[in-house]
């Protein structure tokens, strides 16, 4: 099985690639509802979250208060820290086990795992390869504060929450451009799964060019 990393600053992008993936049939892990799955009311993550954050913590539902969690993190090095160190080894644990539930799948010999982190928690290190879906710093901010309705301060200090793009840009081997149309980000994509195939008997059958 090949292991493919797919990565991204917030607001690049990235779940525009990870759909046109799934769209030629790729298998993907997704690290964010693994993430989710580790904070389910009552389960023991969300424990550990009230009992390092307090009772603010968890809303009259039983779920994660994430407002609350996210304006002290993004606020405060060291408290991001303290919700790393908590979630980040179940969240690890939680990939370990989609990639054995994987490995005993004939069928997924490419395997894309759609991780926002990866390049910031090291896990380029356990992949095969490595895809950053990128845009430019001006145009992440810019986006980020469309999307989100944030400030120019607030989407700031979500961008600097994680490492710089063209920090991440260096580390990738495949870069997948997302500044201009959809279209061109669609070919990108398209080439690379191409390429992949490629290389092997990775299954799986070339996507070809639309055409009018």
């Amino acid at each position: 099985m090949y292991i493919i990393g797919v990565s991204g600053g917030i607001a690049s992008g990235k779940s525009t690639v990870i759909n046109i993936l799934k769209s030629y049939g790729a298998y993907i892990i997704d690290c964010d509802e693994l993430a989710k799955a580790v904070v389910t009311p009552n389960s023991s993550g969300l424990r550990a979250v009230i009992s390092a954050f307090g009772p603010q913590s968890v809303l009259s539902d039983g779920t994660m208060n994430r407002a609350y969690i996210g304006n002290i993190v993004f606020n405060d090095v060291e408290q991001k820290k303290k919700l790393e160190s908590i979630l980040h080894p179940l969240i690890h644990e939680k990939i370990d086990i989609e990639i054995k539930r994987l490995q005993k799948n004939k069928k997924a010999k490419i395997v894309f795992l759609d991780m926002p982190l990866l390049f910031e928690l090291k896990y380029y290190l356990y992949v095969d390869e490595t895809w950053l879906v990128y845009v430019d710093p001006a145009t992440q901010l810019q986006r980020l504060m469309n999307r989100n309705n944030y400030t120019a301060d607030e989407a700031s200090a979500r961008i600097h929450a994680q490492l710089p793009i063209d920090e991440k840009k260096s580390l990738a081997q495949v870069i997948i451009d997302n500044t201009g149309s959809l279209e061109y980000t669609e070919e990108q994509v398209r080439i690379q799964w191409n390429l992949l195939l490629s290389k092997g008997n990775l299954g799986g059958g070339n996507v070809e060019a639309e055409t009018e």
